[in-house]
This record gives C-alpha cells, sequence and structure tokens, in this order.
C-alpha cells in the first residue's frame, strides 16, 4: 500500500502545531510500503528530516506564493471541489511513478475545512525540524530575534520594540507576511523570501540568543526547538511547563497578557527575562 498525507494547503502555523506532527505520527503507525507527502514548495524542507526528498510531492507553487490567501488547515483560493482536483492531479504522478492504482493509494489528511477544528493530540507527534543549514544568513545569528505577529496590537509591539532600542539590546525584526514593521523584517525583504524564508526563519530562531514574540506558532516552535523564548497573551497553559506546546524547554517564559495589560508590566517582565536569560 501506498500511504500520501495530504495534499496540505493551509498557513504555516497549522502546519507546524497540526499537519506536521500528524505526518511524523502517521509515518510512525501505519502500515505501508511508501509514503508520499504533499505540501507546500517552500516548506517542504521540514520533512526532509524522516522521508527522502523524492517522496515529497509540492502543491501548486502559486499556493505556496500566495502566503496570505493560507488560512487554517485551508488556502481561501480552493474550494472543495478544487481541492479534489488537486488531489487527482498528485495521485496521478504517483501512479505514474510507481505504476499502481488508485486502489493503491490510502490519503490521510486533515478536514479540509475553514473551522480548524482541533486535531487529536494522541494523533501527533512532534519532533524537532532540521535541514535548512543550506542557507546563509550568518550577519544576524546569535541576536536577539523579535517578531512582531500581528496577533498583537502595533502600539504594544511598538513599546518592546522601543525597549530593545533603549537597552541597547542587539536584535533584529524577522517573521513572515503575518508581521508589523515589514520595512524592517530582515527576511521579508530578501529577494529569496518566497522560496527560502522559512528557512531563515527557522535557522534565525535556533541560532537566536532569544526569541520575542506574541503568544502562538512561533513560540511552540522556539519550545520545540529548545530556544529561549519570551511571550504572552491568553491561554498559556499549553505552553507552560506541564503543557502539551511547552516540551521541556526551561527557556520559555511567558505570562498573561490582554489589551488592558499595561505597559511597565510588560517592561517588568521583559527586564526580569533579560535578567534571567544571563
Amino acid at each position: 500500500m501506498i500511504v500520501l498525507a495530504g495534499p496540505y494547503m493551509g498557513n504555516f502555523e497549522q502546519e507546524v502545531v497540526s499537519f506536521r506532527p500528524y505526518v511524523r505520527w502517521l509515518y510512525d503507525v501505519a502500515e505501508f510500503d511508501k509514503m508520499y507527502i504533499s505540501t507546500h514548495a517552500n516548506r517542504t524542507f521540514m520533512y526532509k528530516d524522516f522521508l527522502p526528498e523524492d517522496l515529497i510531492i509540492p502543491v501548486s507553487e502559486d499556493l505556496s506564493r500566495d502566503e496570505l490567501g493560507q488560512d487554517g488547515y485551508v488556502h481561501n483560493t480552493v474550494t472543495t471541489k478544487d481541492y479534489q482536483i488537486h488531489l487527482k492531479l498528485i495521485k496521478d504522478e504517483i501512479i505514474e511513478r510507481e505504476k499502481c492504482t488508485r486502489k493503491d493509494i490510502q490519503v490521510y489528511n486533515l478536514n479540509y475545512v475553514k473551522s480548524r477544528p482541533p486535531f487529536s493530540i494522541y494523533n501527533k507527534k512532534f519532533v524537532p525540524i532540521h535541514s535548512f543549514d543550506d542557507v546563509s544568513i550568518d550577519e544576524y545569528l546569535g541576536k536577539v530575534i523579535f517578531i512582531p505577529d500581528v496577533s498583537e496590537t502595533k502600539d504594544r509591539l511598538r513599546q518592546i520594540r522601543n525597549y530593545l532600542t533603549e537597552k541597547q539590546i542587539d536584535h533584529v525584526i524577522a517573521g513572515d507576511l503575518h508581521t508589523w514593521f515589514s520595512k524592517e523584517n530582515v527576511i521579508t525583504n530578501r529577494i529569496d523570501y518566497y522560496e527560502n524564508g522559512w528557512k531563515y526563519n527557522l535557522k534565525l530562531i535556533v541560532n537566536a540568543k532569544a526569541v520575542i514574540c506574541p503568544l502562538g506558532s512561533w513560540t511552540t516552535i522556539c519550545n520545540l526547538q529548545s530556544v529561549p523564548v519570551f511571550s504572552w497573551g491568553q491561554n498559556i497553559g499549553q505552553h507552560k511547563p506541564d503543557g502539551i506546546y511547552n516540551f521541556g524547554n526551561r527557556n520559555c517564559f511567558i505570562f498573561p497578557a490582554s489589551i488592558d495589560t499595561q505597559e511597565k508590566i510588560f517592561i517588568n517582565m521583559l527586564n526580569l527575562f533579560f535578567k534571567e536569560l544571563k
């Protein structure tokens, strides 16, 4: 039997917390002669630590380039009917490669729906992400990485940016297209962002002195890669030491905060974080 995981057309956040760990779990538990994965062309590297490159089939490049159209498990320009067409094309490619029939291919994927139903933690296996050392961004390694994700207000993130500047903390702004301060982002402004942006971000994170970001998938990645991280937000339980997204990272500094949390509280927390970091 041939297993096909995908095609995955959703965003980076859900790929990190849902699709990739689901695929890794499936790789361990499913019985198959060969396993294929289909995902975004610029994120196939996240699977190369356990699958050969020739078994990873990218989805259409235009879907990968249209980052802002990726929403949860889906892509906003691809209807359910269109999704089935993409799936058929990928099956056709596997049939041609393997000289098999459609009945020989068993498809596994997250539900292609916008509602983002939670996926059971018991059907996931989280492992660190590797295979990004073929890109060079040495001039920014070893710094504090500030990811001003749009899940937080621009005013709040400006306060944090000002803090880093005033304290003369050597830092750079990074992240994807869902970030504020785009003109200062050292990743999204690179000429090869669409091809290698995710590799650059992960290489920066893994080699960072620390990462500062609102609570979310970037926090999860830092914990997965055992990188010091400062995050804030609501529902922090999953990233606390006994949470499912902590992964044993003792340098995960998180605290509950809302839009009403005063600036001085953030400043006090940042001072405490950098004091402990030293």
